[in-house]
């Protein structure tokens, strides 16, 4: 490898690792936004509460309700034994009400509260202006560079951190 390919390797690790730094520091920010621009101090009061997996589950609930716990998991990539967990803490929470299918006793589907709609419609409005302010500034690019960086993103989708591991120990 050549010395300049080997300094800009270390420049794109340092940059993915500020990268995750930063993505963490933005979940605390999401909630203080959700806060800030929250009218309603009893839902103010639960968003402290809400993990990310908990606002993705609600966000799954509002968009595909009425829905079961299998497909709120795989619509979130979220395991089903978190998603139970999860949908558990937002009934407790009033946010979301489980409702049996009349002809499969077993079987239930889940549906936002007031509450719960008034967090998702929050929420919403907030994933809205993060989408707009992404797609904004993606637009200093032109078609090459994004087309580049499609490949780059699916492809670094692809693998797995065990598997490099074990390509680079061979």
């Amino acid at each position: 490898m050549s010395d300049n390919k080997d300094a800009l390797i270390i420049q794109i690790k340092k940059l993915f690792s500020d990268v995750s730094t930063q993505q963490a520091l933005e979940v605390n920010q999401e909630k203080q936004w959700l806060l800030q621009n929250c009218a309603n101090s009893e839902i103010s009061a639960i968003v402290p509460e809400l993990t990310v997996i908990a606002l993705h589950v609600l966000d799954a609930i509002g968009r595909l309700q009425p829905v079961n716990s299998i497909t709120i998991a795989k619509e979130t990539a979220v395991p089903k034994g978190t998603v139970s967990k999860t949908i558990k803490k937002l009934i407790s929470k009033d946010l979301i009400i489980k409702i049996p299918l009349p002809n499969n006793k077993k079987e239930t589907n889940f549906y936002l509260t007031p509450r719960g709609k008034e967090i998702f419609d929050l929420h919403n409005l907030l994933h809205r202006k993060f989408e707009t302010a992404v797609a904004m500034f993606l637009m200093k690019y032109d078609a090459h560079e994004l087309q580049f960086l499609i490949r780059f993103l699916k492809d670094f989708m692809e693998i797995t951190w065990h598997e490099q591991k074990l390509r680079h120990n061979n």
